[in-house]
């Protein structure tokens, strides 16, 4: 796995903070968000590459979305992505200001013209979204450094990712990293086992979630996803796309203990009791007790016991596999614990 995974004091999984949106193109904001990023914990932020001229043939298109305070508003789309962009001093800025918070920076290319640029970034892994899947001929230029390739599942089956692998690895690229990504809000349509299927096909394979469902993202951990990406904002009442479904920093704090702590009670997939079960069961299990008085010699027999806690002595179990049929050794006086 490349060097962006490598966790020197992390316990194997991978969190990434999407600032592509909730930046809003500024380069305070955007410093702001790094640092907080880097003070939650994460590995690594997100931002795009954009270049609206390049990616929109009809600048009249218009955009929907949703925010918190100030419901649903419209806006051009062209506009939208113009206040997006960086210049190229901005972005040695942002990669300086992850470096001294010694965090990673995966940035999505979503026009050809942003290959050259983000190559200059000499950054670890090259990031391409849902919507850029069908565009071989960006693929084709990312794959010339070598590097790994994260990609968004979203559009594609199966026999598109081999297909995309393939094209990917011929054309110079390294290995295709996984994020799992769907665009509904019908469960039944979510298909999650999907991670499993690629985990068991070998791939590096995390989830790039929609919105706040943080129950979700706790689910595709359960499956095998070892990288998990969210949206982080400064304020998710800030009237911009982006912000109303993600996660301002205090929610964002609770969401990665719990997204960690259900990594790390995954465990090894044996069955094998706890700390806390094996010094339990000394209080909890039961032990033989004398249901009457016996002498030395007496054949040890079933009907002679009742079992009790604590499980100090003798166990049920054992008297069936190691006791009956026996001799008892010594006289017991009925209600005494037997031992053996």
């Amino acid at each position: 796995m490349h060097s962006l995974f490598n966790k020197p004091n992390g316990n194997g999984l991978f969190v990434m903070a999407d600032l592509g949106l909730t930046c809003g193109g500024q380069i305070e904001r955007s410093m702001e968000l790094i640092k907080t990023a880097a003070r939650l914990g994460v590995d690594a932020v997100k931002f795009q590459m954009l270049d609206s001229s390049e990616l929109l043939g009809d600048r009249s298109a218009e955009y929907t979305y949703p925010t918190l305070l100030k419901g649903n508003i419209t806006e051009n789309m062209y506009d939208m992505f113009l206040k997006l962009e960086f210049t190229d001093a901005e972005w040695l800025r942002i990669k300086e200001k992850c470096e001294e918070h010694e965090i990673g920076l995966v940035v999505t290319c979503h026009v050809e013209s942003a290959v050259e640029r983000v190559n200059k970034l000499d950054l670890p892994v090259n990031k391409i979204c849902t919507w850029s899947l069908s565009h071989y001929r960006m693929i084709a230029a990312l794959a010339k450094n070598g590097k790994p390739l994260i990609i968004d599942t979203g559009t594609i089956d199966l026999d598109d990712l081999l297909d995309l692998s393939k094209f990917y690895k011929n054309a110079g690229g390294g290995e295709i990293i996984i994020l799992y990504d769907f665009h509904t809000s019908d469960p039944s349509d979510m298909n999650f086992s999907a991670i499993r299927t690629l985990v068991d096909a070998g791939y590096k394979v995390g989830y790039t979630p929609q919105g706040r469902r943080d129950w979700l993202d706790y689910m595709a951990i359960g499956l095998g996803a070892t990288f998990v990406e969210k949206r982080l904002t400064l304020s998710r009442e800030t009237p911009e796309n982006g912000h109303w479904k993600a996660h301002d920093p205090s929610d964002f704090e609770t969401w990665i203990e719990n997204l960690r702590e259900c990594y790390v009670a995954l465990g090894d997939g044996q069955l094998k009791p706890t700390k806390q079960d094996i010094v339990d069961s000394e209080k909890y299990y039961k032990s033989a007790w004398l249901k009457q008085s016996v002498k030395c010699g007496d054949v040890i027999c079933d009907e002679h016991f009742s079992f009790k806690r604590p499980g100090t002595g003798i166990s049920s179990k054992k008297i069936y596999s190691n006791y009956i049929g026996k001799s008892f050794t010594r006289d017991y006086e009925k209600g005494q614990m037997f031992e053996g």
